[in-house]
């Protein structure tokens, strides 16, 4: 299975997996001769497709039917036979204009990078944040913004910062606002946010 690839076996290899990939059909010879354009027949396609399969990277699911790549195939594929393709000096200032900005508002940003890399690269953008249960408190800050709102400044010891506005149903003093936050960071700091 581990047996070195001969230039033509990588390349009827990729041609079968990108025709797999995009019409989710076995591969023929006559189809890969045509794709790969290099001047080979389908016979030498097939013989090379026959070699595939017997080191394990082809599968053949019935006798008059093409080839199916099978895991090892993908696996090469992904290690050394994909080629991505470079950005551009415009996708690259692109990628920098919509990830600037509020750096502390963790989910936008990753939300905004999920968008310009399902952009650039046409394909679904998913991005997710660390879990923040397990987060350990360093301090906690506690801002008055109107009589009945407060808002709740959570810095972690990673550096991710959370804020949260807390309703009050009482206003409070300010001397009486930065009481709280102190005792609130004598008793919390050092705690996960779980605990």
């Amino acid at each position: 299975m581990s047996t070195p690839l001969s230039e033509r076996e990588r390349q009827v290899l990729e041609a079968v997996i990108d025709a797999y990939v995009q019409t989710a059909e076995p591969a023929a010879s006559r189809t890969i001769a045509k794709r790969l354009g290099l001047g080979l027949s389908p016979a030498t396609i097939r013989n090379t497709m026959s070699d595939l399969e017997e080191k394990g990277y082809l599968y053949h699911p019935h006798t008059s039917a093409g080839r199916i790549p099978t895991d090892i195939a993908y696996r090469v594929y992904v290690d050394s036979l994909m080629h991505p393709s470079a950005i551009t000096r415009t996708q690259a200032d692109q990628i920098r204009e919509e990830l600037s900005g509020e750096r502390s508002a963790v989910d936008q940003l990753l939300y905004r990078a999920a968008q310009v890399l399902g952009v650039l690269t046409r394909e679904l953008g998913v991005a997710v944040g660390p879990s923040l249960e397990n987060a350990v408190l360093e301090r906690l800050e506690l801002i008055q913004i109107s009589s009945e709102r407060l808002l709740l400044v959570l810095t972690l010891k990673s550096g991710v910062m959370r804020t949260i506005f807390v309703e009050i149903p009482e206003r409070l003093a300010a001397d009486a606002v930065a009481q709280v936050a102190v005792v609130l960071n004598e008793r919390l700091a050092g705690l996960t946010l779980r605990e």
